[in-house]
């Protein structure tokens, strides 16, 4: 067994040799041990003293300095142990102390945590700091159902299966690790540990503004996973899907897809695969995680709520002239994929495709490589996405490609539409624009899928979110929101306007239904 002691480091010259010296002395036979240091872009004398230690450690460095939890994310992806262990550079923890977490593990605990407050020598400290870490150990405690004396321990033993929770950022990763662990079914064991605090003169980086900072985000990141991940098994898609890569087919293992030439591809607990880069995929879940972004996703953990909520925001556009006009035109047992369909089923003919693990997704992947063979599919229909990538072309090609001959498309997209991002927004279309992205099909209907009364509406809540923000970014959208939602039964009115000839010059949302030729 191998073990992986991560040491992320910023300015800490004057403590930083004696550590390493420390960590490399430490004996924890018969383990072998691996030695990872990470250089949070330090302006001082750190990479002159890393150089001195040679081979006998890996040394790398951030550009830019991004925070502890960024620096550790670096040094466990570049690790190789069985195990890994955080060391902080400061001195605070002592490294002779290791081989009491490894007897942990050697008994069956899964993850040790080092605890400040169970050593039988009173914790020294300064008072607000220590109350502020009670507080938050309390509220973590009574989130989580957990029973741990100090949550925001720095120092931590876990296997490498549950170094995917760690996410860069400030000291904050140190609570979302441990939140993302206990979701994850990992049981946590403490120990007590020695500490000897140093305050912000001494290079203490930690500040009362990272303890309020940490209350906001347990409370977001309790509300967004509010709603219990349900057991449920997606529909089959095995017979139909491919390596999004080079469209070969896929082995399929125990708990992974396998491509020959791109490698394996994870499984997850409903039979959901997850085809997509783990890189893109981590940076998509912590788009989730902010601003309106975030709100949007709690309400999606509901999806019976969200959309009940969006028949008040766009009644319309929730009844009439959507995807579901594909059903008549298809055979009763037709494959239908649904690109970027986000919570919502629109019907069990229906394959649900997101780049999001969002309930009722079937196929996690990117839409601009859709992991099915060419002209496989009967027909397949998108929703307001086309906004939200950057190039709509290739989307459309990848729908266009799979479609089998006389096969049907169907998508919708926003045309006057103030900028919502979610989690980003690049472009607007016309129905010239959406005739011109599918000009190989041919086009049986195009029309408004939503009106000129609920652009205006539209436009108006946003002013309005805009003007009582008072100049703040982020309250803007969220207000807007309020304001969408009392406005929003005004929007049934569309059933007039938008019959009116010429109304798609002013529209919301239009629409094309056309066939594969």
């Amino acid at each position: 067994m191998k073990l992986s002691i991560i040491i992320p480091c910023y300015n800490e010259s004057q403590t930083l040799p004696e550590l390493i010296k420390r960590v490399l002395g430490v004996n924890i036979a018969p383990w072998d041990k691996e030695v990872v240091v990470v250089d949070d872009a330090s302006i001082d004398e750190t990479q002159a003293i890393l150089r001195q230690f040679g081979g006998k450690i890996k040394v790398f460095r951030l550009d830019k300095n991004g925070g502890k939890g960024t620096a550790v994310h670096l040094g466990l992806k570049e690790a190789t142990g069985d195990y890994l262990i955080i060391q902080d550079a400061d001195l605070e923890y002592d490294p002779q102390e290791i081989p009491l977490f490894l007897r942990e593990i050697e008994k069956g605990s899964q993850v040790v945590y080092g605890s400040r407050n169970l050593h039988h020598v009173r914790r020294k400290g300064f008072i607000h700091q220590r109350l502020g870490v009670w507080f938050i150990t309390k509220m973590m405690n009574s989130f989580y159902n957990l029973n741990l004396t100090d949550v925001w321990t720095c120092y931590k033993l876990f296997p490498e299966s549950a170094k995917k929770h760690f996410v860069s950022g400030r000291f904050e990763a140190e609570l979302l690790f441990t939140t993302a662990i206990t979701r994850d079914n990992f049981t946590i064991t403490e120990i007590p540990i020695t500490h000897i605090p140093r305050d912000a003169k001494h290079g203490k980086k930690i500040r009362m503004t990272d303890g309020f900072k940490a209350i906001k985000l347990i409370l977001a990141d309790k509300l967004l996973h509010l709603k219990k991940p349900e057991t449920r098994i997606t529909k089959d898609h095995s017979d139909i899907i491919c390596c999004q890569f080079c469209k070969a087919d896929f082995a399929k293992l125990e708990d992974k897809y396998q491509c020959q030439e791109h490698g394996t591809f994870d499984i997850d607990d409903c039979g959901r695969p997850i085809l997509i880069e783990k890189n893109i995929y981590a940076e998509n879940s912590e788009e989730h995680k902010s601003g309106i972004n975030w709100l949007k996703s709690f309400f999606k953990q509901f999806p019976k709520l969200y959309y009940s909520i969006w028949h008040v925001f766009c009644p319309v556009m929730m009844l009439v002239n959507g995807p579901r006009m594909v059903i008549p035109l298809v055979k009763k047992e037709a494959t239908i994929i649904d690109v970027g369909s986000g919570p919502e089923r629109l019907g069990k003919e229906f394959i649900n495709v997101d780049i999001f693990p969002f309930p009722e997704v079937d196929i996690v992947s990117d839409a601009t490589r859709l992991p099915f063979k060419d002209n496989s599919i009967d027909a397949a229909v998108s929703e307001s996405l086309f906004e939200h990538v950057p190039d709509a072309s290739l989307v459309a090609n990848e729908m266009v490609r799979i479609v089998k001959p006389e096969g049907y498309i169907y998508v919708s997209a926003p045309f006057i539409h103030p900028y919502h991002a979610s989690p980003d927004d690049f472009n607007r279309w016309t129905i010239s624009g959406l005739r011109h992205l599918f000009s190989e099909l041919e086009i049986i209907k195009a029309g408004v899928r939503s009106g000129p009364w609920s652009a205006l509406l539209m436009f108006m809540a946003y002013w309005l979110g805009v003007i009582f923000s008072f100049g703040s970014v982020k309250v803007a959208p969220f207000l807007a929101h309020v304001f969408m939602l009392v406005l929003g039964p005004l929007k049934y009115l569309d059933y007039f306007f938008m019959k009116i000839p010429g109304s798609e010059a002013v529209a919301t949302h239009l629409y094309i239904l056309g066939r594969k030729k």
